[in-house]
């Protein structure tokens, strides 16, 4: 028998973010390749179970099967749902609220994580809980995130505050350690060289002042990627005056930020809110 419709149709917007990473020319070629979307981002195990333990303390699931669909290949409508079932899951972002829709309409309970701008698009039929935490994913993807629920009772939206510092100290605690450089006046880098130009910074070395290198001697591993300059002490002189000049000018630009604008009730929302109880 076919299901009713409980809710009008919206238009669900789509989510996609990745940012790659490349140490070799391999990584490098497959920037090029076709992106991942949120709805290729699997939870890392540390990361659900810590949400797991999060709904266990605050929803009633004491004794609930724990139903998780959304896996590779994975088909959330033909799944066997029973009565003491509960999904927590990361489902694809670009039609979370299709599914939030589907699960509310057949009873089904459920926790599932959200993109964090969008969430009251599916947050309108249940509890929206945006945490803005961003969680780094299996695909490496890093998503700011949030939740949503049908089991929170009348709740339109809250906060999560622990939830968002237990995700946050898990990922820190399971990240690798990685290490950081710092270069002498005398090399350069285009990613130095690209700060200066977002700063509004001109700076020119002639072709005579410069000896391209991939890596320092003192360096082991890779060196420098993409390669880099050794500069005259005349040039590394110019380059230190336009690094100062452009912290400056950074500093300049935050102590000028533009003041925000301001928007305004009209009378039918205010006639709306007075009407709320």
């Amino acid at each position: 028998m076919q299901q009713p419709t409980l809710f009008p149709e919206y238009d669900t917007p789509t989510a996609s973010t990745r940012k790659p990473k490349s140490d070799d020319y391999e990584a490098f070629v497959g920037k090029f390749q076709p992106k991942l979307t949120t709805d290729d981002c699997y939870t890392s195990a540390p990361v659900y179970d810590v949400v797991l333990d999060w709904v266990r303390k605050k929803c009633d699931i004491e004794g609930c099967n724990i139903v998780r669909p959304f896996y590779p290949g994975g088909d959330y409508q033909a799944t066997e749902y029973g009565e003491n079932d509960v999904v927590v899951d990361n489902p694809p972002f670009s039609i979370i609220t299709k599914i939030v829709r589907w699960y509310i309409e057949r009873g089904i309970r459920f926790f599932l994580f959200a993109p964090h701008l969008t969430i009251f698009h599916p947050g309108r039929f249940c509890t929206a809980i945006p945490c803005e935490v961003e969680v780094i994913y299996e695909n490496g993807a890093k998503v700011k995130t949030g939740f949503v629920s049908n089991m929170l009772g009348d709740v339109a939206v809250m906060t999560a505050p622990e939830l968002r510092a237990e995700i946050i100290k898990v990922q820190a605690s399971d990240a690798p350690s990685l290490p950081k450089y710092r270069y002498p006046a005398n090399v350069i880098r285009a990613t130095d060289m690209g700060l200066l130009s977002r700063r509004g910074i001109d700076l020119r070395i002639p072709r005579s002042e410069v000896r391209f290198i991939t890596k320092l001697e003192s360096q082991n591993g890779n060196g420098i990627f993409g390669g880099g300059y050794l500069i005259s002490d005349r040039a590394a002189a110019d380059r230190a005056a336009a690094d100062r000049a452009a912290a400056d000018r950074a500093a300049a630009a935050k102590a000028a930020e533009v003041e925000a604008i301001e928007w305004t009730l009209s009378e039918r929302e205010r006639r709306i809110i007075d009407g709320l109880k």
